[in-house]
């Protein structure tokens, strides 16, 4: 499996006071989850392992995976988080890897 980009940071803010950090390219809601994926070049035999969120018409080993499923019940707030080499964040946390629950 391969990236096709480098994933965003993203923040969720857990209705019990917690932070994850999650790395994907996007989120959608799927029934009662937040489904956070990647998009990559996978082959067949590897996307049979894994959770595949969508496909490409045209290029079947261009898939994009699940990286983190949290049910929207636990989720306070989401937001896209800032990047750089303190990664720091507008929404006022100052955890970063190993600071927070990390995904």
């Amino acid at each position: 499996m391969n990236l096709l980009d480098p994933p965003s940071r993203w923040h969720v803010r857990l209705a019990g006071g917690g932070l994850v950090e999650v790395w994907a390219d996007g989120y959608a809601i799927d029934g009662d989850s937040y489904v956070f994926d990647v998009l990559v070049t996978a082959t067949p035999e590897y996307q049979a392992r894994v959770e595949i969120t969508a496909r490409t018409p045209t290029a079947p080993e261009r898939v994009c995976v699940a990286v983190a499923r949290i049910p929207t019940s636990a989720v306070e707030e989401l937001h896209t988080a800032g990047i750089g080499p303190d990664l720091d964040c507008a929404c006022g946390s100052e955890e970063g890897p190993g600071r927070g629950g990390v995904l």
